[in-house]
């Protein structure tokens, strides 16, 4: 049964996490004269592993449903043993995501303490004519 219905999902969310990663991987100490180099490198690589945890784990996910779905095919294993290998894979996966998205709001928080990234904007209000 390929492709797994929630792979697109997995993808899309790789995709986004991977992007992210390479935003915050080419960021440099330089940009930000206020942080010290220390803080700045401190945050950088919690930002870092953060999404490459959700970046690996998405793509892992859909690496994994290929290689089993043609395991199970010249395996023939029960029915009870595919679903709970799939429904183990796909909680594992979440876990995963959800470890990584905490990852990403402590490094944001990080990012605030040290002066890296800059806080929630105000929004500003239309004038009236």
């Amino acid at each position: 049964m390929l492709p797994h219905p929630l792979d697109i999902v997995y993808l899309i969310l790789g995709v986004l996490f991977s992007l992210r990663q390479l935003d915050v991987s080419m960021r440099r100490a330089t940009s930000y004269p206020n942080t010290s180099e220390a803080d700045f490198e401190r945050w950088k690589r919690a930002a870092v592993i953060a999404y490459r945890i959700g970046a690996w784990s998405c793509f892992g996910k859909v690496l994994l449903d290929i290689v089993l779905a043609y395991a199970f095919r010249s395996l023939l294993p029960p029915v009870v043993v595919m679903r709970t290998v799939g429904i183990a894979l796909d909680l594992g996966t979440v876990a995963l995501i959800v470890y990584a998205i905490v990852r990403i709001r402590r490094s944001r928080v990080l990012a605030r303490a040290v002066g890296t990234e800059a806080p929630a904007r105000a929004r500003v209000e239309p004038s009236e004519p």
